[in-house]
Formats: C-alpha cells, structure tokens, sequence
C-alpha cells in the first residue's frame, strides 16, 4: 500500500487541507527523504519527511500507511 505524498501529509495533519498540502510541498516547505520532490510521489513506510517552518526543521519518520484522516485527538 502506498500513497501520495500530498494526501499522506494531510492525513496526518501537517496542513489543514490537502490543496495547501500541494502547495507547501511545491514550494518545497516538505522534503520527502532530504529531497525536494512533487506532490504526487508515492510514499512508503521508512521514508522521512521534512517540514521547514519558521527556520525550524522537523523530521517525521512514517510507520504506519493509514486508510484514512488521523482525529485531532490522535495526533496531539
């Protein structure tokens, strides 16, 4: 199972939507493995994801492909 980079980043709410999703990352805010990538790359478990924002860089390693969007809740 895969996804796309832009749905998986607003599945587990990095944006608020997914249009800002495939904006952020064409902007190349969201690296997907250290390297500067399109929306619609596929992502599987292992890669790392990088959001620069605010001259702060985290770092996310993906686990776990979901089926769909994360709760508030779960994320926090």
């Amino acid at each position: 199972m895969s996804y796309r980079l832009d749905k998986f980043v607003w599945c587990v709410r990095l944006t608020k939507t997914r249009s800002q999703a495939t904006q952020v990352i064409g902007k190349g805010k969201i690296r997907l493995n250290q390297a500067t990538v399109k929306p619609a790359k596929e992502v599987k478990l292992g890669d790392d994801i990088q959001l620069i924002q605010n001259n702060a860089t985290f770092s996310f390693r993906i686990i776990q492909l979901l089926n769909k969007r994360v709760g508030a809740k779960l994320v926090s």
